[in-house]
């Protein structure tokens, strides 16, 4: 669809040709299966090829470098790079920002995905990813004292587990949620500090980790559901209190 030489470009027409060349350029990367590290073509030949203005071309590659899909450098040609957690990341911060959910509504999320994660992890995992595991998991005794290191740790074993599904996406989703994790087991860390549920932590930690290396698949999934039920405890308070001397269970 060339663009007339003459012709006023209007807001609405501009916002339709970079669509247009939005569309252009996923199409080339479907069709050229480009992967991470290839070039896109140059601006003069999306130019030539469409009829449309530089600018134009430019504020297309700058939209599409915005969702994370390429790289771009002045005077070089865009890149296709590697996605990553980020732009899911922005959307659920967003998300939280503008009051449309809130940690209740995360931490219930990821309970559903991460208990289906370790249930692929230990279904699939290798002894590579065993002795992955086990190296964490050993470090993290004895760190309860240390927030900061255990939750860096805590961050480790949950990426080790989504990378033991084989799925590429698990792992995309767990570092979407760095910072979500990590804060969520800091407060999980000061609440329970000096309580015999600190160790509680651990234990559960421990048991999702021994499930997966004996690849016992409900073992493990029942373990991260404890997990994030304490979780939403340390979030939103005990819903149920089974008494002084027992656990306080979320219901659900």
């Amino acid at each position: 669809m060339p663009a007339i030489a003459n012709e006023p470009v209007t807001v609405a027409s501009k916002s339709g040709l970079v669509d247009l060349v939005i569309e252009y350029l996923r199409d080339h990367v479907a069709t050229m299966r480009l992967r991470p590290g290839s070039k896109l073509p140059s601006e003069t030949s999306i130019s030539t090829t469409l009829g449309v203005s530089r600018p134009v071309v430019r504020e297309a590659m700058r939209a599409l470098a915005a969702t994370g899909l390429v790289e771009m450098a002045v005077g070089k040609r865009a890149t296709i790079v590697s996605v990553d957690g980020e732009m899911i990341s922005r959307v659920i911060e967003n998300a939280v920002l503008i009051g449309q959910a809130d940690a209740p509504d995360i931490l219930e999320m990821r309970r559903g995905i991460e208990i289906t994660m370790v249930t692929l992890a230990a279904s699939r995992r290798t002894d590579a990813d065993a002795a992955a595991l086990q190296v964490i998991i050993d470090e993290m005794d004895g760190l309860l004292g240390d927030a900061d290191r255990y939750a860096e740790l805590d961050m480790r074993l949950h990426m080790t587990l989504a990378k033991a599904t084989g799925n590429p996406l698990y792992p995309l989703l767990i570092e979407a949620f760095r910072q979500l994790i990590q804060a969520s087991m800091l407060k999980g860390l000061e609440r329970w500090a000096a309580t015999p549920k600190l160790q509680r932590v651990q234990d559960l930690h421990v048991e999702i980790t021994e499930a997966v290396i004996d690849k016992d698949p409900g073992r493990a999934a029942q373990a991260m559901a404890q997990h994030f039920d304490d979780a939403i405890n340390a979030i939103l308070g005990p819903l149920v209190d089974d008494g002084p001397d027992g656990p306080d269970r979320a219901s659900g």
